[in-house]
């Protein structure tokens, strides 16, 4: 019995497929297996999987076209392993995931799930500059308000995903949510390591479509686990709370794609089930509006923050008196990051976008910095560079 069972569900990917097989063959803890299973992919997947049948570890798996939930049940049930743990076939392991996953389980025996961190990256497999970091929240209940966790990025004993069942197979987004939620109301005892273990592949061209996917698939897992008869009383107290962050990232999805007739009635009814996101003059929402611009999602931020702003549900007039603000401070939060990375050009339009909407940054010393930079950039391209780089004349 190999001690961990790679499950790689597989749906024409298979341009991505041989990537995450290696990623597994190259990692530091040897006693695995890997489960592929082809959901009916059209395109290479086969050749690709079949391209590994000399390894023993590597097992392949057709099954017609079920979902990624009826994937990873089909690896489940073909899994010998005591541990499970999963990779999207886009995805990818990062060397020491098994080795340090299952060390927190030697530490703490009486563990059924331990989950890492996930570096973000795109198509091509460039970081993104963003990390699921969060963690696990010591109170599981907390977990209602959101997925802090890759699904590339945990490891899970056998016996527990026996107690919580198979994944939802009539969900087509966050049906590892879902996982987590019920294995948190079984009981089973979740631990945390605090070191990437896992690359998450984000395809921007897909955020539309996804975005309203998975807007449906929030509210679907919550009026499930609502539905539970044995919903500990702490779950059911945080009803309100769970469904308010819900229709904040609702709102969140349906400001970036632009259906603004969506996504104010969602910021409404947010602030409706949870008042205090106005307290303190709207601080905590405006720091949750701000945090969405920073989502590797968001491909321009103060194009989609001045949507928002402009689009506001008419009750929100205190987030509205705070918009020359809240979109100044912001802009100049990407000045800054933008110089840090040596990107001079989007420091300086960063910089005039935030003095367009609040003079007052003019006097602030980073924005003249990043300014002055900038002019001494362009008068310097006007000149030969001989002129910059020869000692002077005696």
């Amino acid at each position: 019995m190999s001690t961990v069972s790679v499950i790689i569900p597989a749906y024409n990917q298979g341009h991505y497929l041989e990537q995450a097989i290696r990623t597994v063959l190259a990692q530091s803890y040897c006693d695995y297996e890997i489960v592929v299973v082809d959901d009916g992919s059209t395109d290479n997947t086969a050749e690709v999987a079949h391209g590994f049948a000399s390894d023993t570890r590597v097992r392949y798996v057709h099954q017609k076209n079920g979902g990624l939930s009826a994937a990873r049940n089909t690896g489940i049930r073909h899994a010998t392993g005591s541990f499970l743990t999963y990779l999207d076939s886009d995805d990818l392991f990062l060397p020491d995931k098994l080795r340090l996953l299952l060390s927190a389980f030697e530490e703490r025996p009486e563990l059924g799930f331990v989950a890492g961190q996930s570096i973000l990256i795109d198509e091509m497999g460039q970081s993104l500059g963003e990390v699921f970091d969060r963690g696990l929240p010591e109170d599981t209940a907390q977990l209602l308000l959101g997925n802090p966790l890759h699904v590339g990025s945990v490891l899970l004993r056998r016996e527990w995903q026996e107690r919580a069942g198979f994944f939802d197979e009539s969900l087509r987004s966050y049906e590892d949510w879902d996982m987590w939620l019920r294995l948190a109301r079984a009981g089973c005892p979740m631990g945390w390591v605090p070191q990437p273990v896992s690359l998450y592949r984000f395809h921007r061209a897909q955020m539309t479509r996804i975005g309203k996917q998975m807007t449906t698939a929030t509210f679907a897992v919550l009026e499930k686990t609502y539905r539970d008869p044995n919903l500990p009383e702490n779950w059911r107290a945080m009803r309100s709370q769970a469904y308010s962050r819900a229709y904040l990232r609702a709102a969140a999805q349906a400001y970036n794609a632009q259906v603004f007739d969506q996504a104010a009635p969602h910021m409404s009814e947010a602030v409706r089930l949870d008042p205090e996101l106005c307290a303190d003059g709207g601080d905590r929402l405006a720091r949750l509006v701000a945090g969405w611009a920073n989502y590797a999602k968001t491909q321009e931020p103060l194009s989609f923050l001045q949507g928002i702003y402009d689009h506001l549900p008419a009750e929100l007039s205190i987030l509205r008196r705070r918009r020359r603000q809240d979109l100044a401070r912001e802009a100049m939060q990407l000045a800054f990051a933008a110089q840090r990375q040596g990107n001079c050009v989007a420091a300086r339009a960063a910089v005039w976008w935030a003095l367009r909407h609040q003079p007052q940054w003019l006097v602030n010393r980073g924005a003249l910095s990043i300014l002055a930079g900038s002019c001494l950039s362009t008068v310097r391209s006007y000149f030969p560079r001989r002129l910059w780089s020869e000692e002077p004349t005696k």
